[in-house]
């Protein structure tokens, strides 16, 4: 099924750019890139830099690259290439947000997940970081989730050989606020190994052994979401 879908996010992609204007001027530099990457550029030239990464299918790639060197140091990835880009996948309505990942020594290696996946600044659909290639993360990962109105952040922090911290936030989809007063519950081969009542929108999880595990977040009347998260070597 996610084959499908990525090959439906490309043609759909492709015919997109099909209809966009044709950029004839020559291609930006690398010095130029990194100037755009670290906002020294002025207005008009980033502008310029934006509307040819639209069309430039492989200044887009470079460009891409380059800011998954520069994630470390927090730099922004163009925000409107990858709104635009996003509004091309189509919104997924399962109840349920999937993450598996493998920890590769100090690495935490995305295998697949059904959510946006923080990098640097910026929340991407999976299918395109697996377009670039860009699956490998150091000491954590942070996948987002919206659920109707609630919207799930997961971060998972690699602390030690096989033991992780489980991260759960849980905000409003429009305001963003935190919910309070839910419950938030870790289990593992349907056995309860920690709940509590998030009063501040947020609960840790610490000292997790790698496994499957499912966490379960429910109102005092409704089940709302639920995250599985398989992580193994």
């Amino acid at each position: 099924m996610q084959d499908k879908l990525e090959r439906l996010v490309r043609i759909v992609y492709k015919k997109w750019k099909l209809g966009q204007p044709r950029i004839k001027e020559a291609h930006p530099d690398e010095e130029t890139f990194v100037c755009f990457l670290e906002g020294r550029l002025t207005g008009e030239e980033a502008a310029r830099i934006k509307n040819h990464l639209i069309s430039c299918d492989s200044c887009a790639e470079i460009l891409a690259i380059q800011a998954k060197l520069k994630t470390d140091e927090s730099r922004d990835i163009p925000s409107e290439l990858i709104g635009r880009i996003k509004n091309l996948v189509p919104e997924q309505k399962s109840s349920v947000l999937e993450i598996l990942l493998k920890l590769k020594e100090k690495f935490l290696e995305i295998l697949d997940t059904n959510g946006d996946v923080l990098v640097g600044r910026e929340f991407m659909p999976a299918p395109i970081l697996r377009g670039h290639k860009i699956k490998d993360f150091k000491d954590e990962v942070t996948i987002l989730k919206d659920f109707k109105n609630l919207r799930i952040e997961v971060k998972i922090e690699n602390k030690s050989a096989g033991v992780f911290n489980l991260t759960v936030i849980a905000k409003e989809k429009e305001t963003q606020k935190m919910i309070k007063d839910l419950r938030i519950t870790l289990m593992k081969e349907d056995l309860e190994m920690e709940s509590y009542l998030a009063d501040s929108g947020r609960v840790t999880f610490e000292h997790v052994l790698l496994g499957k595990y499912t966490v379960e977040i429910s109102s005092t009347e409704n089940k709302l979401a639920s995250v599985l998260v398989d992580i193994r070597i």
